[in-house]
């Protein structure tokens, strides 16, 4: 086992355990939905892996862990793509000129995401701060709903899994 894979694991442990051990599994619930929503400061990451450590050790089920992460960062995935498909294209139009966002680079990103949106969604889980970003793209370019669902729903599954029950095993498997 690389010894910086152990040593980033240890540092993301010491930066949510406390937080789960006073709020327990609405810290989880709580902070990855917020992270799959948008919330660039929410450590999603830090909770899940902290969150499957403690279940190694027993303070939570693991399965009660996978299941509310992977829902809380479908549901925030949902609700950033329903921002983005309300707001997003007529705000990024009207105000992205501001932040370096001309038309042109939107019909880009339009045209990415159309070509490419399903591995973007699958794997921008993996990918900050696309994970954060990644429902308001998929709306503001219109990117099919059931389409983005599947595909984010898969990623959700994905990431929750390498990151909780990944950690819930190598934690069962070191002790």
């Amino acid at each position: 086992m690389p010894s910086w894979l152990l040593q980033t694991l240890e540092s993301l442990i010491h930066l949510a355990g406390p937080v789960l051990h006073r709020y327990g599994l609405a810290a989880v619930v709580t902070v990855v939905f917020a992270e799959n929503l948008g919330v660039l400061v929410a450590p999603g990451e830090a909770v899940i892996v902290t969150a499957g450590y403690l279940s190694a050790r027993g303070l939570f089920p693991i399965s009660l862990v996978l299941i509310l992460a992977i829902l809380a960062a479908t549901l925030g995935g949902f609700a950033a793509y329903g921002l983005g498909f309300r707001y997003g294209y007529t705000g990024l139009s009207r105000w992205g000129k501001f932040l370096g966002i001309t038309p042109v680079r939107l019909e880009k990103t339009h045209r990415f995401l159309q070509a490419y949106g399903p591995p973007v969604v699958l794997f921008g889980r993996f990918i900050v701060p696309l994970r954060q970003l990644q429902g308001y793209l998929a709306g503001t370019v219109a990117m099919g709903f059931r389409s983005f669902a599947f595909w984010s729903f898969l990623g959700a599954v994905a990431w929750v899994g390498f990151w909780g029950f990944g950690t819930w095993w190598l934690a069962g498997s070191i002790a």
